[in-house]
């Protein structure tokens, strides 16, 4: 199988990568995660996350 490396291509994947990358902002600083990072401190993986999140 061949990757498209065609200028149109690949910003078409910078794009659709840029919008999921908001994507996943908001849903980290929804109220829902919040109350997840709330309920689960102790929780090592939740550490991570909000630590590589900046929250």
């Amino acid at each position: 199988m061949k990757i498209d490396m065609s200028p149109e291509a690949v910003t078409l994947r910078l794009k659709q990568v840029a919008q999921l990358r908001k994507a996943c902002l908001a849903l980290a600083r929804s109220s829902t995660s919040f109350e997840i990072r709330k309920k689960n401190t102790a929780n090592k993986l939740v550490q991570r996350t909000s630590l590589a999140l900046g929250l």
